[in-house]
């Protein structure tokens, strides 16, 4: 390695490069530089090599500058020897070296709650169903024909559906956040397209988290009175059970449709 990397490579490691133009009291001899005879034309350096940093002497100077001078030599001597590990033997300046501080690892982020529902006004109620695949465009096969046959119930007209996705964006909801984001949600429907109460079929999990009550149980979102009652896939893996228990539950809270 020539005296032109060497220069380079140091520079590259945050290193302060440097070299006499006189010799020191006490330092090794060392052969003259020659920067055009070293560098080959082909070679690719890292960086310009660095220029030198000349010693100054000043006349007069007393020996209370010797150990001064003295170590800066024994820099030199060191720097002309350590080409293969110039890390280890010449440090480089605390001020000359960017110092990273070490990150705190990220706290984890909630999953937060992901669903959509799909929701179709049939008079006075809005009859909201949860898809049973929150990424696919609408409801599935068999549960989407299962949500007609109960539409039918409702004497609901064929219209498209409304959809809430959650989250509303990239970043993870929280139970609380989703509950106010669907109450609103509901409250621009009503103002815009009427409707007063609201039956949603959906899991058990999502009514307590969203609806903030067991199924099968009167609640309120916001103003508008609301039924949780089984999704339309437990209906279909259940039917004996959700089906009947979903009826009753309709019955006994008057969300039984305009045919009940």
């Amino acid at each position: 390695m020539n005296e032109a990397q060497r220069q380079s490579y140091l520079r590259a490691l945050g290193l302060t490069p440097w070299v006499a133009r006189t010799t020191l009291p006490g330092a090794a001899p060392s052969e003259p530089l020659d920067w055009a005879a070293e560098t080959d034309a082909g070679e690719s350096l890292a960086a310009a090599p660095v220029e030198a940093t000349p010693v100054r002497t000043a006349p007069g100077v007393g020996d209370a500058e010797q150990p001064a001078r003295e170590t800066a030599a024994a820099g030199a001597a060191a720097a002309d020897t350590s080409a293969e590990a110039p890390a280890s033997r010449a440090p480089a300046p605390r001020d000359s070296v960017a110092e990273t501080p070490a990150r705190a690892p990220a706290p984890d982020n909630a999953a937060g709650l992901t669903f959509t529902l799909e929701a179709h006004l049939a008079g006075d109620t809005w009859v909201v169903f949860q898809q049973e695949d929150p990424q696919a465009p609408e409801l599935g096969r068999y549960t989407g024909a299962l949500a007609a046959s109960l539409l039918t119930v409702f004497g609901a007209a064929p219209e498209r559906p409304r959809r809430f996705y959650c989250p509303l964006t990239k970043q993870p909801m929280s139970a609380g956040e989703a509950a106010q984001a669907l109450t609103a949600f509901f409250a621009g429907l009503s103002r815009q397209h009427g409707g007063r109460r609201a039956l949603f079929c959906v899991d058990h999990s999502l009514a307590t988290a969203v609806l903030g009550g067991e199924r099968f149980q009167a609640v309120k979102l916001g103003e508008m009175p609301a039924l949780a009652v089984d999704s339309l896939q437990e209906m279909l893996d259940r039917p004996a059970l959700a089906k009947k228990r979903s009826w009753q539950a309709m019955v006994a809270h008057g969300f039984a449709g305009s045919r009940g």
